[in-house]
């Protein structure tokens, strides 16, 4: 019987904990429509950042060409109930990758970390697919291109347009343009981006979320 009892409780003492949590409403950076995301349950807005959140383009926008693009968001402020996230990175699915590569052609990568004109540091991934095999030599220009033109970028753009230049696919067409004409290309496509480091400011903010707004978890 006691065995029971002390079962019972335990339920009860969890149920108990799942009420007081309160429910908060998680929505995409501002960049990306302030969409929501779905919501999270927490005793108070604290707990919850820097909290992960993954989800596709074509959840935000309802382009469906755009799904095997994957976001990854973090959770950074709150006002009230409302979680306000800013971009962690982004990859393109494995299939997509895989559906891109041909028998007899070439895939070139170049990695590189970039920092935006605001300060932001990113790691990049950008991807070129030939339409031949290629000699080693036009690789390797192929990948000075991708770097450059990746680095570039970041240096005059701030954090948000960059993110833009990147997702929307600008800066994969800018690299297009140039790279074919060192050898033809079949597509080029910035594969993966990962922020390695936010300015000092922006940190602080995250670590100290607004005061008051934050619902008392009673």
């Amino acid at each position: 019987m006691s065995s029971k009892s002390s079962g019972k409780q335990s339920s009860s003492a969890i149920r108990d904990k799942w009420k007081m949590k309160k429910w908060f409403t998680i929505l995409s950076p501002k960049i990306f429509g302030e969409v929501s995301l779905g919501s999270t349950p927490a005793f108070d807005a604290s707990q919850a950042m820097n909290r992960k959140v993954e989800t596709t383009l074509y959840d935000l926008t309802g382009d469906f060409s755009t799904v095997y693009v994957h976001l990854y968001f973090k959770v950074s402020r709150n006002e009230g109930d409302k979680l306000f996230t800013r971009f962690a990175g982004h990859e393109l699915s494995r299939d997509y990758v895989r559906s891109l590569v041909r028998r007899k052609s070439s895939k070139i990568n170049k990695v590189i970390d970039v920092t935006t004109k605001d300060g932001y540091v990113i790691r990049v991934k950008g991807l070129a697919l030939t339409a031949y095999r290629v000699h080693r030599a036009q690789a390797t220009e192929i990948r000075r291109i991708m770097e450059e033109m990746m680095r570039k970028s970041a240096e005059v753009h701030t954090f948000n347009e960059f993110v833009q230049e990147m997702i929307f696919g600008k800066l994969a067409n800018d690299i297009f343009n140039e790279a074919k004409k060192i050898a033809p290309l079949r597509k080029a496509e910035i594969e993966k981006s990962k922020v390695l480091s936010i300015p000092e400011k922006e940190a602080e903010e995250v670590k100290q979320p607004i005061e008051g707004s934050a619902p008392s978890g009673g």
